[in-house]
């Protein structure tokens, strides 16, 4: 016996009494389609069976553990199965916890219990002939499903389009781990108020979430569903592959980047910009580093996503940073953003000052903290004049002499401690009197005062351009 559209359902298998199955728990999923019956005694069995079929054991394939059952229903229910049979045989059915029915109950997910005399295989052919009616008009339209897939011509979402059209639902991919939508074909006709939609794991090479939207009485037949299903993780394994590809590329071009090199297919990741038109660099948490490199993979965003010294950066052309600050405002990720640059060779500096910014963007509670110009970031805007304030400032302390190291050292500590005599010798481990003569040996070399004002900023500016250009 099946419903008036001629699918047959767990309940119809409870009530056939030949069948001598009874419920254990899961009583209000007794409306569950039933495309297929299924015996399995493999471990994880939602990996082999699909939507809407039963899963038959004797046993064998259910866990021990009260907890490991209650993950084993959770698992086939994710999966979309209709429910579980278990056969009544001691020998290979472990106890059922009352944990395991209680979560079955409350997700609505059939558990049956088969007596030990009822063969599998009539409750497979039972399910066979009762479908049977049904499948032939679905057969042609199966047919007609793989045939646009077999001439998509790897245009993904043509292909959504016209299943969505040949089907009568709307078809639409996320991606799990950042929810960025990788195909939406909408309802054909568009929405109603009441649609429905439904949730599906997609189990390819790259894992993915398909929703359908259906109207009301008009759900997809299970046996389509299926093959729909088959298609599409062939579909959107495609897309996920070459994101990540681009996720790699990207990693890549930003170690280049900060290593001095530029990469060669730097073009091809920020096409069609380029940085004589200027370009950001922005530092974020690393915590939300696959969140965003999976982003911007995914949208094809021109942009490098990449590790920093601290932190992960994004390089920015400027054209591209409302994509990216839309991002940062949508997807709760705070970042620290550089100045303008418009040479590769700056992005060092770039990448200094965003972490910078970065730093102190904990002060404010925008999402987008943009550096707005301070002490060496305003001098030293590329790698060329931070070389140049370096050497007019410090000359002969720049030698690679031990004496020129030591002295450099000692300045170096002396502004880093705000001109603290005890805490500077304290770090370098002299004495005061060493250090104030070595302060005066600077002030011979430099020909600058470490007390006076002018001379002082001039020396800060110098140590900051130095950090700068050792990153």
């Amino acid at each position: 016996m099946t419903d008036s559209q001629g699918i047959l359902t767990v309940d119809d298998i409870l009530s056939t009494v030949s069948l001598d199955v009874s419920l254990l728990a899961g009583r209000d999923g007794l409306a569950r389609e039933v495309l297929w019956a299924h015996s399995c005694e493999l471990p994880d069995p939602a990996r082999w069976l699909g939507p809407h079929e039963l899963l038959m054991t004797v046993g064998l394939c259910v866990p021990l553990d009260a907890d490991e059952q209650v993950a084993f229903i959770r698992s086939l229910d994710d999966g979309g199965l209709a429910g579980l049979i278990v056969g009544d045989h001691e020998e290979t059915a472990p106890p059922l916890t009352d944990a395991m029915l209680a979560e079955a109950d409350e997700r609505g997910f059939p558990v049956l219990l088969a007596a030990p005399h009822t063969p599998y295989a009539v409750v497979a052919r039972h399910v066979a002939a009762a479908n049977t009616s049904s499948q032939t008009l679905m057969v042609l339209k199966l047919s007609k499903l793989y045939h646009l897939a077999a001439n998509a011509d790897d245009d993904v979402d043509r292909l959504a389009g016209d299943l969505a059209t040949l089907l009568g639902v709307g078809i639409r991919i996320e991606e799990p781990t950042t929810g960025v939508t990788v195909i939406d074909a909408g309802i054909p006709g568009g929405g109603r108020e009441n649609d429905a939609a439904r949730s599906y794991p997609l189990r390819g090479a790259h894992p993915a979430s398909l929703i359908i939207t259906e109207h009301p009485r008009e759900e997809l037949d299970s046996f389509l569903l299926v093959h729909l299903m088959k298609v599409l993780e062939v579909a959107v394994g495609r897309i996920l592959h070459a994101a990540e590809r681009r996720r790699e590329a990207s990693e890549q071009a930003m170690r280049s980047l900060l290593s001095g090199v530029t990469p060669r297919n730097l073009d091809i990741l920020l096409a069609p910009h380029h940085a004589s038109d200027g370009y950001q660099v922005a530092a974020f948490s690393s915590t939300e580093a696959d969140r965003v490199a999976r982003t911007a993979a995914l949208r094809g965003l021109p942009v490098v996503v990449g590790a920093g010294s601290t932190g992960h950066l994004v390089l920015v052309p400027i054209e591209a940073v409302p994509e990216i600050r839309a991002l940062a405002e949508t997807g709760d990720v705070r970042f620290g953003v550089s100045s303008t640059f418009t040479s590769y060779a700056d992005v060092r500096v770039a990448a200094d000052e965003a972490a910078k910014t970065l730093a102190g963007a904990h002060l404010s509670d925008r999402s987008w903290v943009e550096f707005e110009g301070a002490r060496i970031s305003v001098l030293t805007r590329s790698r060329r004049e931070a070389e140049e304030i370096v050497a007019g400032v410090l000359g002969g302390l720049l030698e690679e002499s031990a004496s020129a190291t030591n002295l450099r050292e000692t300045l170096f500590a002396y502004l880093r401690h705000d001109r603290s005599w005890q805490v500077t010798a304290h770090e370098l481990g002299i004495h005061r009197q060493t250090l104030s003569y070595r302060l005066k040996r600077i002030e011979e070399v430099t020909g600058l005062s470490t007390s006076k004002s002018a001379d002082l900023s001039a020396l800060w500016v110098a140590y900051q351009a130095w950090e700068s250009l050792r990153g």
